[in-house]
């Protein structure tokens, strides 16, 4: 918040600022948790996943997961408020915000939206790692370049799946334990604690922000069809923006020529 002259807070309530920190944050560890299932679906059950996993399907229920976390994160614009003094978190929760829900808040973020959706994607990569390693034992050298492509992307998900994890889960466990530290002391902690919380959050929320930031390089180098893909985005936006300016040169070229 130093970095910038005009801090958001001022201008947006401070439950609002929180949401959109944070909820973009629980939709990327749900939609990366539902895209692992998919896989596990897909070498469990290759001969019916089709049957299941549907364009249709796959949309509401992400739709369904969108909804799900709105609901939830709809009473905290009431939680919040944005105090000056404020040392550790980013919001103060307000007086009349019963002890309860301020304890609960930091172990449903942890446990429903970080530690299960991570759970999930750890385990269904390890399969999917174990499914690529018995498939290159059996064909050994026979393998295409699809496959090849498969066990390189199998071994990103597995790495990519393990830093989320390690990432993530300090930020939330050490959130925990200063709710707790609050509630506890009646809102009064010592500076040298406050110190140690600040120094801990600012290390744990960068690892945080280097984890969402870098997973868009990795794909980048390790992935073919990603790049691939990032090129065509690229090419098209250029060839319409080519597209737009030959439309518009057309009607200057036929005026020309008529005044010739």
């Amino acid at each position: 918040m130093s970095i910038i002259k005009t801090d958001p807070r001022h201008i947006l309530p401070c439950g609002i600022f929180y949401i959109m920190l944070v909820g973009p944050t629980i939709l990327s560890n749900l939609y990366l948790a539902s895209m692992s299932l998919d896989q596990i679906l897909m070498i469990l059950y290759p001969a019916h996943y089709r049957r299941v996993i549907t364009p249709c399907h796959i949309m509401i229920r992400l739709f369904l997961i969108l909804i799900i976390v709105i609901i939830i994160m709809t009473p905290h614009p009431f939680y919040y408020y944005y105090d000056t003094k404020t040392t550790i978190f980013v919001c103060e929760f307000h007086k009349f915000v019963n002890p309860w829900i301020i304890r609960i808040w930091p172990f449903v973020h942890g446990i429903l939206f970080v530690l299960i959706p991570s759970i999930i994607t750890c385990i269904s990569s390890i399969i999917l790692f174990q499914n690529r390693y018995n498939h290159r034992k059996t064909h050994q050298n026979r393998l295409s370049e699809v496959a090849r492509r498969i066990e390189r992307n199998s071994v990103l998900i597995v790495f990519i799946s393990i830093i989320i994890s390690f990432c993530i889960l300090p930020l939330v466990t050490l959130e925990i334990f200063i709710v707790h530290d609050l509630l506890s002391n009646h809102g009064i902690i010592s500076s040298i604690k406050v110190k140690k919380y600040k120094i801990l959050l600012n290390w744990f929320v960068s690892l945080v922000s280097v984890n969402y930031s870098a997973k868009f390089y990795l794909h980048l180098i390790v992935s073919k069809t990603f790049r691939r893909d990032f090129i065509q985005l690229f090419n098209c936006n250029f060839r319409q923006k080519e597209k737009i300016i030959e439309e518009n040169l057309i009607p200057l070229n036929i005026e020309n020529r008529t005044q010739i």
